[in-house]
């Protein structure tokens, strides 16, 4: 932990004393990189065993830049996710001709629009079964190249390798696991996504995912559903299965307010299960939660408060709560 601690400090030392030490020349303007931040800490109730907790979410620090126009960075720490610190994202992109990027490093697996976005830009206090449980620890070492077609319909194709090993655990394999991902459409109006995922995991042999998305984006209105199916045989070569789909909205109210700029009411419904269109989830719940912009830019300065029933339990964990959360992006 004191290691751990001790490295983070020396990064930021170095950050800042190479940001004084730079030049103000606009040849060197291009060298220094951006630093930021997002802090997430909440007060959660069971409302199922009368019992409450405090909780720094999240407390992570970052910083990205360009060297040059054709190679750029990007580092990300954790300071406490979930209580642990970890290293995030730490790659270098190389941008060789317009729209094209490799990406050589650790990030996300881009698979699942909701499980890349940070922590801040989650509109709920919780993040969906999908990100929580389909997708967790898929965060990896390896490399990607994406390529975005620019036009009336915008087209973003990316594709990769990477160890499958997880994050930060640069193990020898045999063979890459492999990611693709297509993403169809502008930010505003209707969007659709599809990703595949394929290789091994940790007890997981012959590891096959896919899934498909959806949204609508206009004005204050944002309407989001995804479905994500994985398989994959276990180490009693017995083949398994689990999916899982959520349908998520929230509307911005915006305020002619000296203090509060935004309000915006927010819904999700979300399955997760051995086949949830067979009626076989082992977990479903409803979400509803009002949050409270402080910035005239959404996920900035926030105060969230959401209410999670649940209609089916499998895990005494799955208890209904009340979440107040504070969020600070800067």
């Amino acid at each position: 932990m004191y290691k751990s601690v001790l490295v983070s400090l020396l990064l930021t030392l170095f950050i800042w004393t190479n940001l004084i030490s730079q030049e103000n020349t606009a040849d060197k303007q291009v060298n220094m990189p951006v630093l930021y931040g997002i802090l997430k800490t909440k007060a959660e109730f069971d409302l199922d065993n009368s019992r409450m907790r405090f909780e720094v979410r999240n407390a992570r620090f970052g910083a990205k830049g360009k060297i040059n126009p054709f190679v750029s960075y990007k580092v990300e720490i954790d300071l406490s996710d979930e209580g642990k610190m970890k290293m995030l994202d730490a790659f270098v992109r190389f941008t060789p001709v317009a729209n094209l990027d490799f990406y050589m490093g650790q990030r996300k697996i881009p698979f699942s629009s909701d499980y890349i976005r940070s922590p801040a830009e989650g509109i709920f206090a919780n993040r969906s079964f999908l990100a929580k449980y389909i997708n967790e620890g898929m965060r990896d070492i390896g490399f990607y190249a994406n390529y975005k077609f620019t036009g009336s319909v915008p087209v973003d194709m990316l594709v990769g390798a990477v160890n499958g090993t997880g994050n930060n655990n640069p193990q020898w394999i045999d063979k890459p696991n492999l990611v693709g991902r297509l993403l169809v459409g502008a930010e505003k109006g209707i969007r659709g996504a599809g990703n595949v995922y394929y290789g091994e995991g940790i007890n997981m042999e012959h590891l096959a995912m896919y899934g498909g998305e959806v949204r609508y984006s206009a004005g204050s209105l944002f309407l989001e559903s995804e479905y994500i199916s994985r398989n994959w045989t276990d180490t009693l070569s017995i083949r398994n299965h689990a999916d899982g789909i959520y349908i998520h909205s929230y509307y911005n109210f915006k305020l002619n307010s000296k203090m509060i700029c935004m309000l915006t009411p927010a819904a999700r419904i979300d399955f997760i299960g051995n086949s949830v269109f067979r009626n076989e989830a082992d977990a479903s719940r409803l979400t509803f939660g009002l949050n409270a912009g402080f910035e005239p830019k959404q996920f900035i300065a926030e105060i969230r408060l959401n209410y999670e029933h649940y209609i089916k339990s499998s895990l005494p964990i799955h208890t209904d709560k009340i979440t107040l959360e504070f969020i600070a992006s800067f």
